[in-house]
């Protein structure tokens, strides 16, 4: 009967081995876990001082008094040589200069990096003008100098074709000067004769309200030659008076 009462020691083991082992699970679970969230924490930790260090990046510093002086100096004087378009980073007056010399204080420097794609955006818009005035060799030159300060811009793709288009395409132009009406009226007339849906034209007159009549005689030509639409057409101020038809290919 006594021994029926206390279970001998190997019985007591059998009884109580899952809960030991359940202890010891859930302790190696936790361990893992605990050994996981670390390892993760330090590989984050790593990727933020390689980002912080990235040599790619260069960091800021603090400026002295004398350097902050500098600096905004380097910034008046820029934005002034933009608006009179010095943009040749040859010479120390102008904008790209200047804003490179910004940067070169303060690398991050918001004001010069936005500076510098202005400069980028205005040698574009040059291209763009002396295109279309049919001087390509000029375009492409000033398309060349933005890419050298920023060859990724998203303006200088788009310019290209159209610069390429442009010094591609066909003119014909008249001088007006001396032309009576009847004469140029029929000048006109054969200026649109055969106009496809490529072609636009180019008015070059003394003045605006100049501009205007020519204009308005190439829209009546239109109307003339049975032409359905109206014409595209640019203006210049410039001498002397002609009227030029671009088509492109």
């Amino acid at each position: 009967m006594v021994a029926s009462q206390f279970p001998t020691f190997s019985s007591t083991m059998r009884q109580n081995t899952p809960d030991v082992i359940l202890r010891a699970f859930s302790i190696g679970v936790a361990r893992s876990r605990f050994l996981f969230s670390t390892a993760v924490m330090l590989l984050l930790l790593s990727g933020c001082a390689l980002t912080l260090n990235d040599p790619a990046t260069p960091a800021s510093r603090i400026l002295s008094a004398e350097e902050e002086n500098e600096l905004e100096s380097f910034l008046v004087r820029a934005e002034e040589a933009l608006t009179k378009d010095l943009l040749d980073p040859s010479q120390q007056s102008s904008a790209t200069y200047l804003f490179r010399q910004a940067l070169s204080l303060d690398p991050n420097n918001a004001k010069a990096e936005r500076g510098l794609e202005q400069v980028v955006e205005r040698y574009v818009a040059l291209a763009m003008t002396a295109a279309r005035q049919g001087d390509t060799d000029r375009a492409g030159d000033l398309l060349a100098s933005s890419r050298l300060i920023d060859p990724e811009h998203m303006s200088i793709g788009p310019t290209s074709e159209f610069i390429n288009a442009i010094d591609t395409s066909q003119r014909e132009s008249v001088i007006i000067r001396g032309l009576s009406s009847l004469a140029l009226t029929g000048a006109i007339d054969r200026l649109v004769r055969g106009t496809g849906t490529s072609c636009r034209y180019r008015i070059s007159a003394a003045n605006d309200g100049r501009a205007r009549e020519l204009y308005q005689l190439l829209r009546k030509a239109f109307v003339r030659n049975n032409v359905k639409r109206r014409p595209r057409a640019t203006t210049e101020i410039s001498t002397p008076e002609r009227l030029e038809r671009i088509c492109t290919k």
